[in-house]
């Protein structure tokens, strides 16, 4: 628990790091910046791709700091409050999609694209960690209800076993990453994590509405947003083979991740119609 009288320490360590991130990003630009305006120059569509993801980036940011915000409202704040979760995922999303802009422009002519993805997939990883937090302590919730586990209903032992599962989970994506020397292994590494992790929290908001779980957000809108994104990480390998490898493709597709993506800040935004 953070009490109360360091929210102050707390906000000013979160907008250091904001900070030092978008200077990085901006100096990772301004290094590469020949290199991205050759790419621009060379690819009819670019201008598409700049603005759907800066409207991407302008929009999750917003989503970013409104979590943040419902977060430090609170009287006293725990790093388990779904607005701290919810607002690290919009926010990780935020420099993620501002390194993807980065990559679409260097990938074929630079030759640090390896690393950068590298960057980009471990950045996807912690994304995704806030939700399976949640999604963990929901499934040992789950087999607490069981009575030759009722040692699980133990919050602080909950608590231990989620962050084992989290650090085994993490670190060995981590380290596959960091072993693999090429793109084309990243690109059959993206499923094998994406896939399942959507999964495992799809599973989470469709058990928090059908037992009436988590009644601060919307639990059944979560679930048709994460669905939706589910359904559009599969599907997308197949429309990049159909469409190609093109800006066209790019826009269909962060657009389409954008409507999602508003879909899950509503459901955060409004809480569930039943009472606990």
């Amino acid at each position: 628990m953070i009490n109360s009288q360091y929210k102050k320490i707390y906000l000013s360590t979160l907008l250091l790091g904001v900070i030092i991130g978008i200077v990085l990003i901006l100096l990772l630009y301004w290094l590469n910046w020949p290199s991205i305006v050759q790419s621009y120059n060379n690819h009819e569509g670019s201008l598409g791709v700049v603005l759907v993801i800066l409207s991407r980036i302008i929009i999750v940011s917003g989503m970013a700091f409104y979590t943040f915000y419902q977060w430090f409202k609170q009287e006293e704040q725990f790093f388990s409050d779904l607005p701290f979760l919810f607002g690290l995922f919009f926010l990780l999303l935020v420099f993620g999609k501002a390194l993807d802009l980065f990559i679409d422009f260097i990938y074929k002519i630079n030759e640090f694209a390896l690393m950068m993805v590298k960057v980009r997939f471990l950045i996807m990883i912690l994304d995704f960690l806030p939700m399976i937090y949640i999604s963990i302590g929901m499934i040992l919730f789950s087999l607490s209800l069981k009575d030759k586990n009722k040692a699980l209903r133990e919050e602080k032992h909950q608590d231990k076993i989620r962050i084992r599962i989290i650090l085994v989970i993490s670190l060995s994506e981590i380290i596959a990453i960091i072993l693999v020397n090429s793109i084309s292994i990243i690109s059959i590494l993206y499923p094998i994590v994406v896939i399942p992790s959507l999964v495992t929290i799809v599973w989470l908001f469709n058990f928090a509405h059908r037992n009436k779980r988590l009644a601060q957000v919307n639990t059944l809108i979560l679930w048709i947003g994460f669905t939706a994104y589910l359904i559009s990480q599969i599907v997308r390998p197949l429309a990049q083979f159909i469409i190609g490898e093109s800006p066209i493709f790019v826009i269909l597709a962060e657009a389409l991740d954008l409507g999602i993506f508003i879909v899950i800040f509503i459901g955060f935004y409004k809480k569930s119609n039943y009472t606990v």
